[in-house]
């Protein structure tokens, strides 16, 4: 009996560039950043972007909601030299970190209303020795942000009250990523020694070491979490580009390795958690592939792949809480090319999209709300991150829900915390109070008022 070949549920996704209208346009993207940096990322609110300066260090910050020509950007200037990369917070809007060719780490709050360049930052962190070239946040603690720098190092901190761990010793050059397991028990690395690394963050530990792509040029790495495997992009010998699949349990060799082509840009993996789906974007490529991530034979099967007569310069995907979930939209992306900042929208045709809630497309997601704190992972504590239904979202009822390319809309730019949730009841019991105080003084004074009245009349 011949075995039935499972097929992919997402081999007619459809990818479609927004309108030059709806798009970022007269941007001067600055190139001269590493070749390991994204130049771009983005949440549901703003997109941040290198931007071109006679002194460098400029990341230009926009609202999804105003796209159009930008001739006078709003950017973040308090470095003093370039800013390689940048990431915001995951559980905070407003909050975004960047790291700089000055050695720095600085941490910043983007006010509610942007009318001018924001240069003062909320902290800045100054342990690293060299360059600061790779962030990347802890998926489910709050203000728990890692860094590697040029000084082969990679720093754990608290982002209110500074560094909290040092990883040193273990590279011995450039890092060039840097990922969260699922639980932030563990964090793997790429570097130009051409190994991948998986490590115990608290302890700097090296838990396993493995001889990855042999080719000299950049080596990408991104953790799937919840299937816990890893994903590389480097070059072999021949400078051909290669995809490669790990299981973090046996990091012998890899699972599954496969060559995509022979062009010379470094290629970019992005993983949805949600779909399985893994994006590849390469510097200089028009290309935008996609696969899909399974429990097959091979464990890895070709979707799709967007083609644009435009190179890409960098990538990033935006949350799944703006998506257009009734119009079955999976995943949209925001695309620097030459001179513009591209949204595209990936969606999955499906009729009943628009009358039933497609679940098998939308399970939960990951929360934008923190699941331990620093204090608590610092004290050894692991956690998952929090997940949402995007039901709400289908439904029309979550803030923000379906929201399109160009409406992305949120009336707090701030998350609540608890404490601010005490205050407001707090507050809300005080003018309760003064209420019903007032309402007892007017009885008084209608009381009063009706004695008055009925004295005039016997007079």
């Amino acid at each position: 009996m011949s075995r039935l070949i499972k097929t992919s549920k997402f081999r007619h996704v459809t990818a479609t560039p927004a309108k030059t209208e709806k798009s970022f346009t007269d941007c001067k993207i600055n190139n001269l950043i590493w070749d390991c940096s994204n130049l771009i990322d983005a949440n549901s609110i703003y997109v941040a972007f290198a931007w071109a300066s006679s002194g460098g260090g400029k990341i230009a910050v926009r609202e999804h909601a105003k796209p159009g020509k930008i001739t006078t950007p709003t950017c973040l200037v308090g470095h003093t030299s370039q800013v390689i990369d940048w990431k915001f917070h995951p559980f905070n809007q407003s909050i975004i970190a960047t790291g700089s060719d000055d050695c720095t780490v600085k941490v910043w709050q983007i006010p509610e209303v942007i009318d001018s360049d924001i240069s003062v930052p909320m902290v800045t962190h100054t342990a690293h020795s060299k360059k600061v070239g790779v962030l990347s946040w802890h998926p489910s603690a709050e203000h728990v942000l890692a860094t590697a720098s040029l000084d082969h190092t990679v720093k754990l901190w608290d982002i209110e009250n500074g560094e909290r761990m040092s990883i040193a010793g273990v590279h011995k050059e450039q890092i060039a990523s840097v990922n969260w397991n699922l639980d932030g028990s563990l964090i793997n690395t790429t570097s130009k020694d051409k190994k991948l690394r998986i490590i115990d963050p608290r302890t700097g530990e090296v838990a396993s070491v493995s001889q990855a792509h042999e080719g000299s040029k950049t080596m990408r790495s991104v953790w799937a979490k919840r299937r816990n495997q890893i994903v590389t992009t480097g070059f072999s010998k021949k400078l051909e580009r290669q995809l490669w699949i790990w299981d973090p349990k046996m990091m012998d060799k890899p699972l599954h390795q496969e060559e995509i082509d022979s062009q010379s840009g470094v290629l970019f993996p992005y993983f949805d958690e949600d779909t399985n789906l893994l994006f590849l974007s390469g510097k200089g490529d028009g290309n935008i592939r996609s696969y899909e991530l399974w429990d097959e034979e091979s464990p890895i099967t070709e979707v799709d792949c967007y083609s644009s007569v435009h190179p890409s310069k960098g990538l990033c995907f935006l949350p799944k809480t703006v998506l257009d979930v009734r119009g079955c939209e999976i995943a949209r992306a925001m695309k620097v090319e030459n001179n513009s900042v591209v949204p595209i929208s990936f969606k999955l045709p499906r009729k009943t999209a628009a009358t039933e809630f497609q679940e098998d497309v939308y399970p939960d997601t990951f929360a934008s709300t923190p699941a331990i704190t620093a204090n608590e992972f610092f004290a050894g504590q692991n956690a998952v991150p929090k997940t949402v239904s995007l039901n709400e979202h289908w439904e029309g009822t979550a803030e923000g829900a379906c929201a399109s390319p160009t409406a992305l809309k949120m009336s707090s730019r701030r998350l609540l915390t608890d404490a601010d949730v005490a205050a407001a009841e707090k507050k809300v019991a005080e003018a309760e109070e003064a209420l019903a105080k007032a309402k007892d003084e007017l009885a008084k004074v209608q009381e009063e008022l009706k004695d008055q009245q009925e004295m005039s009349i016997r007079r």
